[in-house]
């Protein structure tokens, strides 16, 4: 765990300096909060005593990166007319196993099959939910040159995209249910 959090900080902080350097400070601020939340979630794993399935770590961290590197220091999300669906699609899918793992390990709760699958569907739509609704509030507060929700269409668009990802995320904890939580 420590070694993946290691360099998954490594890489990020280093796609810091690069944004930095480009003089893109609003961008180098987002992979710097996306630091500071990792740090605060790693203390929060250790205090309390969970430990994430490293194989969800790996998910999440991808996306991350995926998110900070290609997203915002090579800008395709701006390029890229498909990027922003497949980083949705990505996302939703380790976010869910991400929060579903991390419920189950401070609750343990017991469910039913039928029951996991529509809690981790109903995990993911919550998360991409809030996620279109911090783009829009970003939006509305910084007034970007280009926005991170030009359109109506495009914030369905990024919907669907999180219900495909929630999908198989709930469809693989179908079977990987015993491993998640460990």
């Amino acid at each position: 765990m420590l070694i993946l959090t290691g360099l998954f900080l490594s890489i990020l902080a280093v796609i810091v300096l690069g944004l930095m350097q480009e003089a893109r400070l609003a961008d180098a601020r987002n992979v710097a909060v996306k630091i500071v939340l990792w740090v605060l979630y790693s203390y929060f794993e250790f205090k309390s005593g969970i430990q994430l399935n490293n194989a969800i770590r790996i998910i999440v961290m991808i996306v991350v990166i995926c998110d900070s590197f290609f997203g915002l220091y090579w800008n395709l999300y701006s390029t890229s007319s498909i990027f922003d669906k497949v980083q949705h699609v990505l996302g939703s899918y380790g976010f869910s196993l991400f929060a579903y793992s991390v419920i189950c390990q401070l609750g343990n709760p017991v469910m039913s099959r039928r029951f996991r699958f529509i809690f981790i569907l109903s995990l993911g739509l919550a998360i991409g939910a809030l996620y279109e609704i911090g783009e829009f509030i970003g939006d509305t507060i910084t007034k970007p040159q280009i926005p991170s929700q030009p359109n109506l269409l495009d914030t369905d668009l990024d919907l669907i995209a999180d219900l495909a990802g929630t999908l198989f995320a709930a469809i693989h904890a179908q079977y990987i249910s015993r491993k998640l939580n460990s």
